[in-house]
């Protein structure tokens, strides 16, 4: 008797599901309910413009621009800012990424490597510092432990440029989702970044 040979390895299958912007607290509710039932892991890019309201939305200068202005708006209250962070917290101790989406969703193909560095910077210091700048009692234990974990980005519009991919590794982010395949496909990795 001759046996068939071994059928070939296939590489592991990922499905990768993201969230952009991560505004709707019903969507957040929605997906971290799936993810219990289904044992999926999700990555929600915040727009840290979601984290002010129209009394603080004055704490974001876009790079280039005015402060208080974004593409998408602002969070309509300190609750619905409340609630947003709650929902960040609880994601994160599911073990779900949070990402950034960068804050104003700005269209950056025309950006420098400051300019990204700047829009960086604005949401480190908004997502670090969202408690106080809302004052929004009880920040939470393990709060600044969630945004230092915070290494994946992907870009407003998926407008990437030379300078973005400089700027990411500086800022010590580790992964970009701003790519875009046709068909599957492995993501890769360059200067550190995946």
């Amino acid at each position: 008797a001759v046996a068939d040979p071994p059928a070939p390895v296939k590489p592991k299958q990922a499905v990768l599901i993201s969230f952009d912007s991560a505004r709707d607290i019903s969507q957040w509710k929605r997906s971290r309910a799936l993810a219990q039932r289904t044992g999926a892991h999700f990555t929600y890019f915040v727009s840290c413009v979601f984290l002010l309201s129209p009394e603080t939305r004055k704490q974001y200068t876009a790079p280039g621009g005015t402060s208080g202005k974004s593409n998408i708006g602002f969070a309509a209250s300190k609750q619905e800012i409340a609630d947003r962070l709650e929902q960040i917290n609880l994601a994160a101790s599911e073990g779900h990424d949070i990402g950034s989406h960068a804050c104003g969703h700005f269209d950056g193909k025309d950006w420098n490597k400051a300019d990204w560095l700047s829009e960086f910077g604005s949401f480190k210091r908004i997502l670090e510092n969202a408690y106080s700048i809302n004052a929004i009692t009880s920040e939470p234990a393990g709060w600044r432990e969630i945004v230092r974990k915070t290494v994946g980005f992907r870009a407003p519009y998926l407008s990437a440029n030379k300078a973005l991919y400089e700027a990411l590794p500086t800022a010590g982010y580790r992964f970009d989702a701003s790519g875009v395949s046709r068909g599957p496909a492995r993501p890769s990795t360059s200067d550190g970044i995946t």
